[in-house]
């Protein structure tokens, strides 16, 4: 048996883990449990209680641009779980590994008002700046009241904090030092670039900007004894041995992990404009795909909605209709060609 990796105060199976920016593997009923050896820490997808959070039959993936795992540009949709559903996820895993609650709110008493939903439950709370900064709007100096706030919550809070920063947050030495001085117990650094149109929330994931910010935050974190997790947007197994991301304490997963679980079509569309609104799909509408002009996306769905035999069977055009274990996360929608919305009927 390998011994413990010990992260601010918490005792890891492994200095691996999945970030609170995934929106796809929370909801695979079995994930957790397939993956409880290999990854050490959970933290939990960001929840607010804000008016803009979740928003049901909105897609909440999009591929912009795929040629490989260590070249692509893929945007998800922010609070894309409610709180509830939050919680059930925290209550079945948190016996496997290590579970940290994430957490966005513009108020202290919100803050404090999330977190007591998950009091025994996790073993941490994750405050997410970035997300913060764009709930808060630039009405105030941001730098001095996110010290406040996080100040405040550490002084309450009965489980470690951590806080997670993101290039919408500018990142300085003092400001490093200010946040360590609130008495964190460690903290998260992202590379996604998010921002919102209106009620619309966005996170722009790119291999690119993940070693562009591993190099320029890994210059900062040698200066300062703070505990700290990286989130990578390169796959482990396609980092090299030396690699910059390896200089954080631990690493941390999210889009990046479809690579072991979907066969991507190469989606090259660079001159696509970003998305400025999530796709709504009402029931009972699901995606169907052309299994005859593009056999390779019946394996894109990480939930495996699609079935080759059943639906030829079903369907002599070569349809194949997403069944029942679909939610519309928009997966297949941004990466196949020619994807229609069917609605299937059935005999009562």
């Amino acid at each position: 048996m390998s011994r413990p990796i010990y992260f601010a105060g918490l005792s890891l199976t492994s200095p691996r883990g999945v970030s609170s920016e995934d929106v796809v593997l929370y909801n695979i009923p079995e994930f957790a449990t397939a993956y409880k050896e290999k990854f050490g820490v959970f933290f939990l997808p960001t929840v607010t209680d804000s008016e803009l959070s979740f928003e049901r039959n909105k897609t909440r993936i999009l591929v912009h641009y795929f040629s490989s795992w260590k070249d692509y540009v893929i945007v998800t949709r922010p609070f894309s779980f409610s709180v509830e559903e939050v919680e059930a996820i925290a209550r079945k895993i948190r016996e496997e590994s290590k579970v940290i609650a994430s957490i966005a709110a513009s108020r202290l008493s919100s803050l404090t008002r999330l977190s007591s939903r998950f009091m025994g439950i996790v073993d941490g709370f994750e405050i997410d700046l970035g997300l913060t900064s764009l709930l808060i709007g630039e009405h105030r100096s941001f730098e001095s009241y996110a010290i406040d706030v996080i100040e405040e919550f550490v002084s309450v809070s009965k489980r470690p904090v951590f806080v997670k920063v993101s290039p919408s947050v500018q990142l300085s030495s003092e400001f490093l030092e200010n946040l360590r001085q609130t008495g964190i117990a460690g903290m998260v650094f992202t590379p996604h670039i998010v921002y919102s149109i209106g009620r619309e929330f966005f996170r722009v994931h790119s291999p690119y900007l993940s070693k562009l910010y591993a190099l320029i935050w890994a210059k900062l974190i040698a200066s300062t004894d703070i505990p700290t997790a990286y989130i990578s947007d390169i796959p482990e197994h396609l980092l090299g041995e030396v690699s910059v991301e390896k200089t954080f304490d631990i690493l941390l997963f999210d889009t990046a992990l479809l690579s072991t679980l979907v066969d991507m079509p190469g989606v090259v569309e660079l001159d696509k404009e970003m998305p400025i609104r999530w796709r709504y799909i009402p029931d009972p509408l699901r995606p169907a795909i052309d299994v005859v002009r593009e056999p390779q996306c019946l394996n894109v769905c990480p939930y495996r909605a699609f079935s080759k035999e059943k639906n030829l069977h079903d369907s002599p055009s070569g349809l194949a209709v997403a069944d029942e274990k679909c939610n519309v996360c928009g997966l297949c929608l941004s990466s196949c060609k020619d994807v229609k919305l069917m609605a299937t009927l059935t005999p009562e």
